[in-house]
């Protein structure tokens, strides 16, 4: 693979440009970019795999799956994040399954070059040590939404995140953010807007009224 391939994507984004910044020379001539459509990047919870992934474009979904086919998401990554750090670090099998829900380019690096990198650049460490804490933190932000709260609450707090960030949200990327089915989603959306809380006929959900969707996460039981 042609050097200038692999520099046009770490130069596609601003998030992975960042990490790649001081990446040794001989360490990215190794690396290859991969593409992959819809559902066919697909990393399975339980199983090894000798390489570690920088997210360039697109997202995936990382999530657990149990013997009765039950599954919860834990995040949902976007560009700049890594897949299968900890586990290369730690030479374990993947303790979480990885598919991606959009089309999706990443940069594929050896897990032996990815752990040279960090034994040898203290500032890539560092940053990994402040990226492994972030997520660390989120999920256990996201535990704390799974286990307190009920479906009708962790929506509408995912709604008032969403729009504090400005962040457009659909019926899909609710499921990847509450542990609830999408059944219930429809349900749960379907109420707000009869009590005119929110508009849900479009893709994009709008909060019509924020004082009393901060009531029911209050009270809701």
């Amino acid at each position: 693979m042609s050097i200038e391939k692999i520099y046009a994507a770490i130069n596609s984004d601003p998030a992975v440009h960042k990490v790649m910044a001081n990446a040794p020379l001989k360490i990215i001539e190794r690396m290859r970019v991969v593409e992959f459509e819809i559902g066919e990047f697909n990393l399975r919870q339980g199983e090894s795999y000798d390489e570690t992934y920088l997210l360039v474009a697109g997202r995936v979904k990382v999530y657990l799956d149990s013997a009765n086919g039950k599954s919860v998401v834990l995040d949902v990554y976007r560009p700049g994040m890594f897949l299968g750090e900890q586990e290369a670090v730690i030479n374990k099998p993947y303790s979480a399954s990885i598919i991606n829900i959009t089309p999706v380019r990443l940069l594929k690096i050896d897990n032996r070059d990815f752990v040279a990198w960090l034994n040898n650049d203290q500032q890539f460490a560092n940053r990994m040590i402040s990226y492994l804490s972030e997520q660390v933190y989120h999920l256990t932000k996201r535990t704390e939404r799974y286990s307190l709260y009920s479906a009708m609450q962790q929506i509408g707090l995912e709604l008032m995140r969403s729009a504090k960030e400005k962040r457009p949200i659909s019926r899909e990327q609710l499921t990847y953010e509450v542990d609830t089915s999408y059944r219930n989603i429809n349900r749960v959306l379907k109420r707000l807007s009869e009590l005119g809380i929110i508009d849900a006929s479009k893709p994009a959900i709008k909060i019509l009224n924020v004082e009393e969707l901060q009531r029911i996460i209050k009270t809701e039981e």
